[in-house]
């Protein structure tokens, strides 16, 4: 009697098997040194053909992964299509995998040592698609925070509470003056 395959949910086999899937290309925004966001996407190519990708939006400034999306199985039309709408959106160059590795980590360390976690799917999906962050990945210093310490600039959807959140996680990790903050509408 045949063994039936199970087929695995999109996020199990990124999760088990998009490792073993080789890295198309990868993407970044530029200017990010400038505003301290990355937004890094992560292509990987299936032997049919298709594509999956991961976006990964990161503030190399402070909060480091802030969200992350993924898109299963594309096809080559599919792919083109969120691509455009990517390259509508940002100005954006090709980048190799050490590079993009490097960025997404930096910031998820800093970020770390702020003590600040990343966006939920992060831990539980998307970082299975990247490679594992070991010595086999060369180090590239990538710079975090704004003149030495953090930068904190609100997004247009955080609540006032969530701003008090984090400004209050700042000082107490790095004490009064030991971070800076964007005023913002959000403001408490």
């Amino acid at each position: 009697m045949a063994k039936q395959q199970q087929q695995l949910s999109p996020e199990n086999y990124i999760r088990q098997r998009s490792r073993s899937l080789p890295i198309s290309d990868c993407y970044i925004n530029k200017g990010r040194e400038d505003s301290g966001i990355a937004q890094v996407m992560v292509i990987r190519k299936h032997s049919n053909g298709n594509s999956t990708f991961c976006l990964y939006i990161v503030d190399l400034y402070c909060l480091g992964i802030k969200e992350t999306t993924f898109r299963f199985n594309q096809t080559e039309k599919e792919l083109e299509e969120v691509f455009e709408s990517f390259k509508d959106t940002f100005d954006i160059e090709q980048v190799d995998y050490t590079l993009a590795h490097n960025i997404i980590y930096a910031a998820l360390a800093y970020a770390d040592e702020l003590g600040f976690k990343p966006h939920k799917d992060f831990t539980q999906i998307t970082s299975y698609f990247l490679e594992e962050d070991t010595e086999d990945i060369a180090l590239i210093e990538i710079e975090c925070g704004k003149n030495g310490k953090p930068l904190y600039a609100p997004g247009p959807y955080d609540s006032a509470a969530k701003v008090r959140q984090i400004i209050n996680q700042l000082e107490k990790v790095t004490g009064k003056g030991g971070y800076d903050y964007i005023v913002s509408d959000n403001a408490f």
